[in-house]
């Protein structure tokens, strides 16, 4: 299948991609029904999501709905809507039918669903994982969104991994008394792949476990590592013996202002509150937030116009002295220096404040 071969695995990048399937001819038998269902590959189920197979709900599912419409496939409507929406659709409809323009992905009331018709999205799990569980044909399990982090970097300036790779014993850990591991100080990247790996005097090492050859790990950590948790330590930046003072950060913390533009909210703000929720359980801090107040500032987005001259320099011109012509959507796509009819360039600035 070489439409899986060649695509990408990104959770992003397969929201934006065409679905693409293959009928493999198998069925499975549906646990409540016993209806058998088709198997499809398709290439926009993630595999580190759940089983790595899931039940196609079209009517229901923004990405199944456009994979039945590509491939001709029933969609049966199984949640009622408020508005009749559905009311033209029946349960054996096709995806071609013109009264199916839309997945309808709100939560309602169940419909076509034979013994659980009318009960709500609540009522409906626990009513159908008390048929299933019995049998063994279900379990029930809490799905985090939040999906493992990739946290080892090809790079220099990261902390250490402390781990040691042996080819008798495996991975193991450096002993607490030998760390931290401290990065060399004579590296001189050249962009060309992992520098601490051209280092013999960093990578040769022995094993803790077994005393032979050993080589010792040389990725690095990201550095939003570090960063998570900085505000903890800064409570107690000379205490030589622990990694965070207790008693310092329960005076200082939690911070009373976080200020940070919309990109925190899914990254260092995550990682922070993640971080200094493991710190709670492992007894360096007590309170369950790093942050007391969240202030998300805006930003200022304008165009910027200008001509690179002849010597590399450049000039830069006042909106005011520009005619812009701008398309259907408001962006600019055109911009002439009034004094002299001629174009310039259209950059962008983004400011926060």
């Amino acid at each position: 299948m070489p439409f899986v071969k060649k695509g990408s695995v990104a959770e992003a990048d397969l929201a934006k991609a065409e679905k693409i399937g293959m009928d493999t001819g198998l069925t499975v038998t549906h646990p409540l029904t016993g209806e058998e269902v088709p198997v499809w590959v398709a290439n926009y189920v993630l595999m580190s999501y759940g089983s790595g197979a899931v039940m196609a709900v079209p009517a229901h599912d923004e990405r199944d709905y456009e994979f039945a419409v590509k491939y001709d496939l029933p969609i049966k409507q199984v949640i009622n809507t408020p508005d009749g929406y559905f009311d033209e659709l029946k349960a054996d409809a096709k995806a071609n039918d013109s009264e199916v323009n839309l997945a309808y992905t709100e939560r309602n009331t169940l419909v076509n669903s034979g013994e659980f018709d009318g009960l709500d999205f609540e009522q409906a799990f626990e009513a159908m994982l008390a048929k299933l569980e019995p049998k063994e044909l279900a379990k029930k399990k809490i799905q985090y969104r939040l999906r493992d982090w990739g946290v080892s970097r090809q790079r220099y300036w990261g902390c250490p991994i402390p781990m040691i790779n042996c080819e008798h014993c495996g991975t193991v850990p450096v002993e607490e008394q030998d760390l931290p591991v401290v990065l060399p100080t004579d590296v001189v990247p050249d962009g060309r792949g992992n520098p601490l790996k051209n280092i013999p005097e960093f990578v040769n090492t022995t094993c803790p476990k077994c005393g032979n050859p050993a080589e010792r790990e040389t990725d690095t950590f990201d550095t939003f590592v570090e960063s998570s948790w900085y505000y903890a330590r800064f409570a107690s930046p000379n205490d030589a013996q622990n990694m965070v003072n207790k008693s310092a950060a329960n005076k200082w913390l939690p911070v009373d202002q976080y200020v940070g533009g919309v990109e925190h909210a899914v990254m260092h703000l995550l990682y922070a509150r993640f971080f200094h929720k493991l710190m709670r359980d492992e007894n360096l801090v007590t309170g369950d937030e790093p942050f007391a107040n969240l202030m998300t500032q805006g930003m200022v987005l304008a165009g910027t116009f200008y001509r690179v001259n002849a010597d590399g320099s450049t000039t830069y011109y006042f909106a005011e002295d520009i005619d812009i012509d701008f398309n259907e959507r408001g962006q600019p796509i055109k911009a002439i220096l009034k004094s002299d009819g001629q174009p310039v360039t259209i950059g962008k600035i983004e400011k926060n404040v």
